[in-house]
């Protein structure tokens, strides 16, 4: 069993059967700069932890062989939450085992969110906030989405989902029925469904076994009818302080709904795409709301939520220039700045992680409170 007097941190992720687990080549920069740090840095199945023995299974990386390797570890000092449930069922699989390590208060470097409906539900408690949120509702029946049908046309999103997966747009035209979107596999879709009862058996059928989120749909594309967003990453640094990494624009084919990369969606600068869309006075003022929501909503969500340590918040535009909240979340990639080759991002991105957990290692060290 390897020993440390190093800090560790445990990275928790799911299992992967082809690759043992995603993000491996975050995870290897992640050990890097772990050890430019003293962190030592490995990685933990939620289930692989003997509480008996206080050991955990593991795996950690060796920049000599480019392998990640099997070892033994003692229970981490800290713990990073990576998991990306894929299933419901691998969801409920590893629950019980999460809940298991939060009993024993080992301090994570963020709670993580609890779904899209919690967090707007959060942020709807503030004026200021609601006001940029999309019209939101639990979808229940039929009768729900005719009605906000006959305003406008609708999303469904599913409660849990993301990567655009199973985010359907649906509108009325004439008398029949038009979905635009992706099946949980992300393959795109076209349907026209003649009538109500073609409709409803189909929404019926789609939804099964699965809670949604019906949204007002907003026109957030640009002057070519490409839909698109900003993600705007927020991570806390060494001295436990809210500060924004870095924000790209996500670009999305004009026949898609979303601008999602794992939909074929590109990668642009933030500011050069608002600059090119809006006049130099309503860019530099929607430059202005993305870096107050960056600064506010953050801390905002953990008054009601508890301890975060980074978010991801995808903001739209439209055509008039309002900035809306569309989604936030604590399990954000950051893969936009590897494509658009922001290096001082890339960096920041990585080192963070490092230097929180330093930060809670040394208040651990001098008695306060880390949870």
């Amino acid at each position: 069993m390897k020993s440390s007097k190093q800090t560790l941190l445990g990275i928790m992720v799911c299992q992967n059967r082809k690759h043992l687990f995603y993000e491996k080549d975050y995870i290897k920069r992640l050990y890097t700069i772990g050890k430019e740090n003293n962190i030592d840095v490995f990685v933990f199945y939620p289930d692989s932890i003997d509480w008996t023995k206080r050991k955990t299974r593991g795996f950690q990386y060796n920049p000599y062989t480019n392998c990640f390797e099997a070892q033994t570890f003692p229970i981490p000092s800290f713990i990073y939450d990576r998991c990306f449930y894929t299933t419901a069922k691998e969801y409920r699989t590893y629950l019980p085992y999460v809940k298991r390590i939060r009993q024993e208060q080992i301090p994570f470097l963020g709670k993580g969110l609890s779904g899209k409906w919690k967090v707007y539900q959060i942020l709807s408690t503030n004026p200021i906030y609601k006001s940029h949120l999309p019209k939101t509702s639990i979808y229940r029946d039929k009768n729900q989405l005719l009605l906000w049908l006959s305003a406008n046309p609708i999303i469904l999103k599913p409660i849990g989902g993301s990567h655009g997966k199973g985010v359907i747009k649906v509108c009325i035209q004439k008398n029949s029925f038009e979905v635009v979107g992706r099946t949980y596999l992300n393959q795109k879709f076209h349907l026209i469904l003649k009538n109500k009862k073609d409709f409803y058996n189909w929404i019926q059928s789609f939804t099964r076994g699965k809670r949604y989120l019906v949204q007002q749909y907003l026109n957030l594309t640009t002057s070519h009818n490409q839909p698109y967003d900003i993600r705007v990453l927020v991570q806390k640094n060494e001295n436990g302080q809210w500060e924004t990494t870095g924000m790209a624009a996500r670009i999305g084919d004009a026949k898609n709904i979303t601008s999602n990369l794992h939909g074929g969606g590109r990668v642009d600068s933030a500011i050069h795409l608002i600059q090119k869309e809006f006049s130099p006075y309503k860019a530099k003022e929607i430059l202005e709301q993305i870096h107050s929501f960056a600064k506010t909503i953050p801390p905002f969500i953990e008054q009601s939520h508890g301890s975060l340590f980074e978010l991801g918040l995808d903001l739209g535009i439209d055509k008039q220039g309002k900035v809306w909240i569309i989604e936030v979340n604590s399990k954000p990639g950051r893969s936009v700045f590897s494509i658009l080759g922001e290096e001082q991002a890339i960096r920041k991105s990585l080192s963070q992680p490092i230097l929180y957990t330093k930060y809670l290692a040394k208040k651990q060290l001098l008695g306060g409170n880390v949870q």
